[in-house]
């Protein structure tokens, strides 16, 4: 299916929530709209919830949510009233709406969000655009959506969330040429700081970041100056230029494109901080899903377009859980549970909400 939208085109398999109007308004269709998936998403996050409970992890769930939720109001006051709008429009309360944006699912239990991020531009492509490719892992399922929000300006957002949630989303592409995408950095030596709930996002917002960044080097501004909690890979472009950036809980480290090939998974680079990332016995996935696209992508001369990268989203080598498109068995290990690519500076939009092994290139291209 392809949905051409004024500067935004959407290639690929799902339908895409149009969305436009107030904070409010877009939520509410996002919530009648995705109302299933949502439904699934809660109850997912409370099976895992009551899952880290039962391993003897506790914390004031409430009350680190009712803090979240203050800071929420005072930075961004838009994001609970569009929250509010997912609620109503999926007939569910604000308060468990709340909690899919307030992911303390994820920070408090270290959720594994097992993604591998893929940058080709010039002059490793051969039609000379940029690709910024991603895959999210997970250990369970969260259903996604593809949220494409149209601004009064005429100004437009392609993000991916987990439905009912937009606080935290794996990737997107703005009108302006700007796209970015994260994975998780986890480790035993993880510290989230929960006392910070009511200073900090946690996780770090990736729609205002893309909503307030006309350009690859502003984004990384907003990035710096964004208060979060947990550890995050980001890789981030424009026409211009492609950087990865390993963020901590008080710095972060830009490392920009060498030769047109960036690779990111759940590991960070920079030696300063790789001792709060996972070695590889812990995360043997992460290096050699990087290992894998590097030997791949650096191998491929200037052959790289929308097709090859889709078809190297898809790859098996480590098959299940070592590939790029990984596999859970009998409910063990993780799952692909997107793919998505930005192409710039065309301005298009590829995604698959289920494994992309198999996914065929769009026609016509």
């Amino acid at each position: 299916m392809q949905v051409a939208g004024g500067r935004l085109t959407f290639l690929g398999q799902p339908d895409v929530i149009e969305v436009s109007g107030s904070a409010y308004e877009q939520g509410r269709i996002h919530g009648q709209r995705a109302r299933q998936a949502i439904i699934a998403n809660i109850k997912e996050i409370r099976r895992w919830m009551d899952e880290v409970s039962s391993r003897g992890r506790r914390w004031d769930h409430e009350g680190v949510l009712s803090r979240n939720e203050r800071f929420i109001s005072r930075v961004s006051p838009e994001a609970l009233e569009e929250v509010r709008g997912i609620a109503d429009g999926a007939g569910l309360s604000y308060r468990e709406t709340l909690e899919l944006n307030a992911p303390l699912f994820v920070a408090a239990s270290f959720l594994p969000l097992d993604c591998s991020q893929l940058l080709l531009r010039p002059p490793a492509t051969r039609d000379g655009g940029t690709y910024l490719a991603k895959t999210r892992d997970l250990r369970g399922w969260l259903d996604h959506v593809v949220l494409h929000r149209r601004e009064a300006g005429g100004r437009e957002l392609a993000e991916v969330h987990v439905a009912g949630s937009v606080t935290w989303p794996g990737s997107g592409v703005s009108s302006d040429g700007v796209a970015f995408s994260t994975s998780g950095c986890w480790s035993p030596r993880t510290i989230v700081d929960l006392d910070r709930a009511d200073a900090s996002w946690l996780l770090t917002n990736g729609h205002l970041l893309l909503r307030d960044s006309r350009t690859l080097d502003e984004f990384v501004a907003h990035l710096d100056a964004q208060p979060r909690m947990c550890p995050l890979n980001v890789v981030a472009a424009d026409s211009r230029g492609g950087a990865a950036v390993e963020v901590t809980a008080d710095r972060v480290y830009r490392s920009d494109a060498e030769g047109g090939v960036l690779i990111r998974t759940n590991h960070f680079l920079t030696p300063e901080i790789r001792a709060q990332v996972p070695t590889p016995d812990e995360n043997p996935s992460s290096y050699h899903r990087y290992a894998v696209a590097t030997r791949k992508l650096r191998a491929g001369g200037e052959a790289w377009d929308l097709g090859a990268m889709i078809t190297l989203l898809g790859d098996h080598e480590g098959y299940p859980q070592n590939s790029i498109c990984r596999h859970s068995q009998n409910g063990e290990g993780s799952d692909t549970a997107y793919a998505s690519i930005a192409v710039l500076p065309a301005g298009e939009f590829w995604t698959t909400l289920a494994h992309p092994c198999g996914v065929q290139a769009p026609l016509g291209r």
